[in-house]
């Protein structure tokens, strides 16, 4: 049971690493871009997200192929990934209530809600998926010293 349930863990945990990353392009693309470098933090936004897109991207690959070519390593892609959206949702959470290198952004708009839905999303299939993991290797490691 526990092995049907990875490839729809890692699905809807790719789903929502790449929506997350898909938020982060469309707002750089519509609203960030052409944040003037004067504006205090602005890196964290115009830096900032590309970066987060491409490791997004980089993350969805990875899971894909960790679950499907290399699956001793997806315990590592996914507490890699984890970690990725975990600094994600604390970046953007600060950035609304107090600042992150200079920038900082009062209010919760669609895109930041959005965000943070797909972030929380991603760290809870994430968990999940560790978890799942995690018993997988301990009913593998009972049935080796069988």
């Amino acid at each position: 049971m526990q092995r049907k349930l990875t490839i729809p863990l890692v699905v809807a945990s790719a789903v929502f690493v790449a929506a997350g990353g898909y938020i982060h392009l469309t707002e750089w693309l519509d609203v960030y871009r052409d944040t003037p470098s004067q504006v205090p933090g602005a890196e964290v936004v115009t830096i900032g997200f590309p970066v987060n897109v491409a490791i997004s991207a980089l993350a969805v690959l990875a899971l894909a192929f960790a679950a499907t070519k290399a699956t001793r390593w997806l315990w590592i892609v996914v507490a890699g990934t984890f970690v990725f959206q975990a600094g994600s949702l604390a970046t953007l959470i600060l950035s609304r209530t107090s600042s992150v290198f200079g920038w900082t952004e009062p209010v919760w708009n669609d895109a930041a809600n959005q965000t943070r839905a797909v972030e929380i999303g991603a760290l809870l299939s994430l968990a999940a998926l560790g978890l799942l993991i995690g018993l997988q290797r301990r009913d593998d490691a009972e049935t080796a010293s069988t």
